[in-house]
């Protein structure tokens, strides 16, 4: 997945030269695809298809830091088989389009919902102070070790030989 800038307008015409301009983030795997989802929403929140409007700019949006672990919360909303609902999950990641890969992964697991039928609302780095979940708080302390669990010791070098006769 790729986060990628639309911007897009309605065709300019001899009544509106200058069109109003809409800027969208849209999360998906090519440029093509982001642009389809751009019509998409677009034609749902004003009136406005691709055939009378069009695209000025696809841009990727890459993030400068991803060496630390941050807090993302990400509102949502989705189209289930009972009806269409609201939700924020909280995710920690090294990047934006990292916890919105978990995002989707944990949305097909536990809710059975499509790719195509989750709309992001917004998404936002949080600290830790306002961290909810149990998943999200179990990591944020500072000392916090993960055993190894399987260690095989290794054979000892006295006891092996070089040259051995077969």
């Amino acid at each position: 997945i790729h986060h990628y800038q639309v911007v897009g307008r309605k065709a300019p015409t001899e009544n509106d030269p200058t069109p109003q301009l809409y800027r969208m983030q849209i999360f998906a795997k090519t440029e093509v695809h982001a642009k389809s989802r751009f019509w998409y929403f677009l034609h749902q929140y004003k009136k406005m298809k691709k055939t009378t409007g069009e695209i000025l700019s696809v841009n990727e949006i890459r993030e400068k830091n991803t060496r630390t672990v941050k807090n993302y919360a990400i509102s949502l909303r989705y189209n289930s088989r009972s009806g269409t609902h609201n939700m924020v999950k909280e995710f920690r990641a090294v990047s934006l389009v990292d916890a919105v890969t978990k995002m989707y992964q944990e949305m097909a697991g536990l809710h059975r919902a499509r790719k195509e039928s989750i709309q992001i609302i917004s998404h936002a780095v949080i600290p830790a102070s306002e961290c909810k979940r149990p998943s999200v708080v179990q990591f944020h302390d500072r000392k916090i070790k993960f055993p190894l669990t399987h260690v095989r010791p290794r054979k000892s070098k006295r006891f092996t030989k070089t040259y051995a006769a077969s």
